[in-house]
């Protein structure tokens, strides 16, 4: 009986290692399991400095994004104690990291590990932390795991902070953990916006963009969702104005797509505002068109009476999704195909039938997948 407690007692002291969430005690066993393309694994945490452990990929957009911000702090706080680690996570192939942080040169001055998919980092930090996504990073402290954080959001308050400990490091970590919070808030207010929006409810969803206006006012997906409310809602003339405000919005182009779907089948919508907003739509994709927004388009055109047009975008729509599914066999192009042969033969197919198309190349891509095909 005394063995059994005292083991179960050696376990739950020692999951902690392992658990890699704030306040848990870790070490750096692991990383000096990994590949190094660049430094060193430390052999113990140095007392008082701070280390980030930044996990990224070459495949990641906003991995390669959030470089130059990392390595500007460990450019300017590496002599006051600030160590960066950049853990290449989720990869195949060490040669293509290597490659990759030569060509950064003093981009990328801290030291980076290879580990690829699966290994002791992915066992002991990834996984038992509940990372999903990439960039994330790790900060730790004494031991400890102090903070968990997209990168960009150690500014150089929170490193000096972090940095110079006491009460300087008691309040930006409150100060990130309320913001935590209220991102949690918001995106529950994005959700159940959205969740109304597929219902058509207005006052639901202006419900919503309220809640998400009082809990974080500059949010970078206010302008789109005021503008999903305003397309439900029918307020057409809004919508116009609206829209000329968000040329420089990233999701511009979205929601002209949106507008011009939902105002093709609105009776009351101005015949002027469809016929500009399908044009300029056309505009849009024209330029740099992916396959599903051809295939959009040739909906609104058919809409419109414009077969001719239609047909000649939904063949769009199948050039364009062959040409992905050249370079990516996991892209399913059967379905838009599929559309375009029904709209030459003078059908328009349902979001329904296309939806479907679509879950039966899938299964198709996987069952291939897993037979080796």
């Amino acid at each position: 009986m005394k063995k059994a407690i005292a083991s179960l007692l050696l376990a739950a002291s020692a999951t902690p290692l392992h658990a890699q969430k704030p306040g848990d005690t870790v070490t750096p066993e692991a990383l000096g399991k990994l590949e190094w393309v660049k430094g060193e694994a430390p052999k113990a945490w140095e007392p008082g400095k701070v280390y980030i452990l930044e996990c990224w990929a070459t495949w990641c957009g906003p991995c390669v994004a959030a470089i130059p911000h990392v390595d500007e702090l460990y450019d300017k706080y590496s002599e006051k104690g600030l160590r960066v680690i950049g853990v290449n996570v989720w990869e195949d192939g060490k040669d293509k990291v290597s490659e990759f942080v030569t060509k950064k040169g003093d981009g990328m001055s801290y030291p980076v590990a290879y580990t690829g998919k699966g290994g002791p980092f992915e066992s002991e930090w990834l996984k038992p932390a509940g990372v999903r996504g990439i960039p994330h990073a790790f900060v730790v402290k004494d031991g400890k795991v102090i903070l968990t954080s997209h990168p960009m959001q150690l500014s150089s308050e929170v490193i000096e902070g972090l940095l110079a400990g006491g009460e300087a490091e008691t309040k930006v970590l409150a100060s990130i953990e309320e913001a935590k919070k209220k991102q949690e808030e918001a995106t529950k207010a994005i959700n159940a916006f959205r969740k109304a929006a597929a219902a058509k409810d207005a006052a639901e969803m202006e419900k919503s963009l309220e809640a998400l206006k009082a809990l974080d006012p500059k949010s970078a997906a206010l302008p789109s969702l005021n503008m999903q409310l305003l397309v439900v809602k029918g307020d057409w003339a809004a919508v116009e104005a609206g829209l000329k405000e968000m040329k420089v919005d990233p999701s511009y182009r979205m929601m002209v797509a949106f507008a011009a779907q939902r105002s093709v089948k609105d009776d009351k919508a101005p015949e002027a505002f469809k016929k500009s907003i399908a044009e300029e739509f056309a505009r849009i994709v024209e330029e740099k068109g992916q396959p599903f927004e051809f295939q959009v388009l040739a909906g609104v055109q058919w809409a419109r009476g414009e077969k001719e047009a239609a047909t000649a975008s939904a063949k769009r729509a199948a050039e364009t999704a062959k040409v992905l599914g050249q370079n990516n066999k996991n892209f399913p192009v059967a379905p838009y195909e599929r559309f375009a042969e029904a709209v030459e033969r003078g059908e328009l197919p349902s979001n329904e039938q296309v939806n479907e198309w679509t879950r039966e190349a899938m299964r198709e891509i996987n069952a291939n997948a897993s037979s080796g095909g």
